[in-house]
């Protein structure tokens, strides 16, 4: 066997030489930093046999090496051309024409030097052991795990090691880990500025990290400054039992303003009458970061008369998941309301035995902090965010103790061959399970090769998403090549646009089976009046069947009815009939309708069954109509989960139309997730593409909820995986497993060299 030296710039591209002259089973024997880069020992596990002297002056290629056991002959794979830059690993000497002792005499000496060499570097690396000297990345890693920092962080931050800081004294490196995150942690520096500065901050978080206190805190921050008659504190946490009050008392002892404003009630108003106010900060109600209404609440904060500025609250005992959970929930919804998330302020650090979660996801997420809260104590426990304080605290502690430190990152250049294998079955393994998905897709979803097509033009210059967008954007046809389940029907969406934009929810084509496609049609390419977009709809002969946001209006529901379309729409508890002689809500009429049966099914990822009841009624021009009524319930417990009402022209609709609606209750919400995922990180999007994405994402993964076919629960089982865990199904994380779909193709494509967008192939 002959070891050789490999010599490259890095450790990629010493490896890369080590993997072009000896294959890929090649042994790694040693490596370290040398004034030209980065040095490999490396040996073949096996080598070629020399050949006789009469042979040797044969060409390289016709010198074959005999197969491992248990394996076929197989021909030599071209070596890899490296760049004409990187050294040459030494080449075996030249036959010489004189005979084997000169031959043998120059494998020798090559031989003793690299042994020589090899001893050296073992020499030096246990002299290195023994005098104590430990790789510091590996120091510095165990210290970051025991504060709580996470991997990603610890690794951008390693990585960048100075090679003299690798094996010199802890106490130097641990310093310049210290520089290290203290220059990435962002705090406010000017607190005279802020407080003179005055405007209107909101105080945003989970339920129970302290924004009642913390409120209180500021406010008296503020007072001993400039006084209470320029600061007013307002709450909109109607939820918690006792949270008006509290702030009140809060407000007594201050000598300051307080309102209280129901949760659902408008916000620009009190800031008008709050006009003269230098100071006003708003306590809203806690929320988890996977409640619903979320982004509702924040929405609520844009738009106002004078800008709202949105400081987070984090609770620095947290768990870094659950940090990074609200961290990004929170942004988006604060970017949906019109502007990023102001900064941040700490609390209950004294309650946290680890600082290093929060303040890696502060680091990672670019967060300004603003204050730290330490204490229930008004206005004591308050302190301005310290960043120097902050990182000597977090990194004080004794890995040694903690239960939370695992084995340590690997620096070494590259895993072992072995390693390697494994991951090339791995990665090939998830390569086709993401073919089989999309072969699946394809097969059974209609519309789904449209999506494919537009998803790549998200990464092309705007003019050529708009040049190539216009062919998705046209109404779902029944002779569609795309649509390998014909469309039946139309879910029509509402005319108010989607929450964060100024664009509306397209119609979305259903199949036989009232069940949604890949096949959103834009608002804004429909005609203008309610007739007319049903007219233009029934051109494409098979599209009789209507879900509408409201009751049609008198003209529309005579052309259905010419027409023989099946109809049927979403009302409110309050809209008015005529019933018995006299104009009455649906809700009053709840109890005079007849019972018709009940159905079960899935509503926004659980199990409910409807109770339906119909009553006749007379709408607008003495038309008569249907009025429908459901009762939502628990299967379970029997509970009452709430009340649904529709309308339509016929007394014998099936209850599966009924539960259609229901069905696709969450796709203006899902459709508004994805619209702001869409959101570009650099460069700008098509805002008629980036809703079209939008509503398909959304209404993909509402129809792979509903679908009951066993294609549909498979793909459901790859898809869940994708999110990691024992994800529960419902649209909502399938919305979610579709985007990493998406993501997980594109790192393939990338992989793989496919650097151009597919849609222009």
């Amino acid at each position: 066997m002959s070891v050789q030296r490999f010599i490259g710039a890095n450790s990629r591209d010493a490896m890369r030489q080590v993997r072009a002259a000896l294959g890929d089973d090649a042994l790694i024997l040693a490596n370290r930093r040398v004034d030209e880069g980065v040095e490999i020992l490396a040996l073949a596990e096996e080598m070629p046999p020399t050949p006789p002297a009469e042979t040797r002056s044969a060409p390289p290629a016709a010198v074959r090496p005999s197969p491992p056991a248990g394996r076929g002959v197989e021909p030599p794979a071209a070596a890899p051309e490296r760049a004409p830059a990187a050294p040459r690993p030494p080449e075996p000497p030249a036959a010489p024409t004189g005979g084997a002792p000169a031959d043998f005499s120059a494998f020798t000496e090559r031989l003793l030097g690299e042994m020589q060499d090899l001893r050296s570097l073992l020499v030096g690396q246990a002299a290195a052991q023994g005098n104590g000297q430990e790789d510091n990345r590996r120091r510095l890693n165990r210290r970051l795990q025991a504060a709580g920092y996470g991997n990603a962080l610890a690794r951008e931050l390693l990585d960048s090691l100075p090679v003299e800081l690798i094996h010199a004294d802890g106490s130097e490196a641990l310093a310049w880990l210290e520089r290290q995150l203290a220059t990435r942690l962002a705090v406010l520096d000017d607190e005279r500025r802020l407080l003179d500065e005055g405007g209107v901050f909101a105080l945003l978080g989970p339920t129970g990290v302290g924004k009642t206190t913390t409120t209180a805190k500021l406010a008296a921050r503020y007072v001993m400054r400039h006084g209470a008659g320029s600061v007013a504190l307002v709450t909109t946490d109607s939820y918690r039992i006792g949270a008006h009050e509290q702030l009140r008392i809060y407000a007594r002892l201050l000598g300051a303003e307080v309102h209280a404003l129901d949760a659902e009630a408008p916000l620009g108003e009190l800031l008008e009458t709050l006009a003269d106010k230098r100071l006003v900060i708003i306590d809203t109600v806690g929320m988890s970061q996977r409640d619903q209404r979320l982004v509702d609440q924040v929405a609520r904060l844009g738009g106002t008369p004078r800008p709202v500025r949105r400081l987070l609250l984090l609770n620095a005992a947290s768990h870094g998941e659950t940090l990074e959970d609200v961290v990004v929930t929170y942004q988006r919804a604060s970017r949906a309301a019109g502007a990023p998330l102001y900064g941040a302020i700490l609390t209950k650090v004294d309650e946290a035995p680890r600082l290093g979660a929060v303040l890696d996801i502060a680091i990672r997420h670019e967060l300004c902090l603003h204050y730290v809260s330490h204490g229930q104590q008004v206005p004591e426990d308050l302190r301005l965010a310290d960043r120097q304080a902050l990182v000597s605290r977090s990194l004080a502690v004794n890995d040694e103790d903690s239960s939370f430190v695992g084995e340590p990152l690997d620096w070494q250049p590259g895993p072992s061959a072995q390693r390697w294998r494994a991951l090339s079955r791995s990665l090939l393994g998830q390569g086709r399970t993401l073919a089989a998905v999309f072969d699946q897709l394809r097969e059974r979803v209609g519309g789904f090769a449209n999506l494919e097509t537009a998803w790549p033009l998200l990464g092309l210059p705007l003019d050529h998403q708009r040049a190539r967008v216009a062919g998705l954007m046209a109404l779902p046809s029944t002779s569609s090549t795309a649509f390998v389940e014909p469309p039946r029907g139309m879910l029509w969406s509402r005319t108010a646009p989607l929450k964060g934009s100024d664009w509306r929810l397209p119609a979305i084509a259903l199949n036989g089976d009232d069940l949604a496609q890949v096949a959103p049609w834009p608002a804004h390419r429909q005609s203008a009046g309610e007739t007319e977009k049903l007219v233009e709809v029934a051109e494409e002969g098979a599209l009789r069947r209507h879900f509408l946001p409201r009751c049609p209006s008198s003209a529309a529901r005579r052309y259905l009815g010419a027409a023989g379309d099946l109809w049927v729409a979403q009302a409110q508890a309050n809209s008015r009939v005529a019933f018995d002689g006299s104009r009455r809500t649906l809700k009053e009429l709840a109890d005079d309708a007849q019972p018709v049966g009940d159905i079960a099914i899935r509503h926004r990822g659980r199990p409910v069954r409807l109770g339906v009841r119909r009553l006749s009624v007379e709408g607008d021009e003495a038309m008569p109509l249907t009025a429908w009524f459901a009762a939502l319930v628990d299967p379970d417990t029997g509970r009452r989960l709430g009340q649904r009402y529709w309308f339509s022209a016929v007394p014998d609709l099936p209850l599966a139309t009924l539960a259609t609606h229901l069905a696709h209750d969450e796709l203006a919400t899902l459709a508004r997730r994805a619209w702001q995922w869409l959101e570009p990180d650099a460069g700008e999007v098509d805002g008629e593409l980036r809703v079209w994405l939008a509503a398909s994402l959304a209404a993909l993964a509402v129809r792979l909820d509903q679908e009951s076919a066993e294609w549909a629960m498979d793909l459901r089982g790859h898809l869940l995986a994708l999110l990691g865990g024992n994800r529960k199904r419902s649209a909502s994380a399938l919305l979610e497993a579709l985007w990493y779909l998406f993501a997980a193709r594109d790192a393939f494509l990338l992989a793989g060299g496919a650097r151009e967008p597919m849609a222009s192939r």
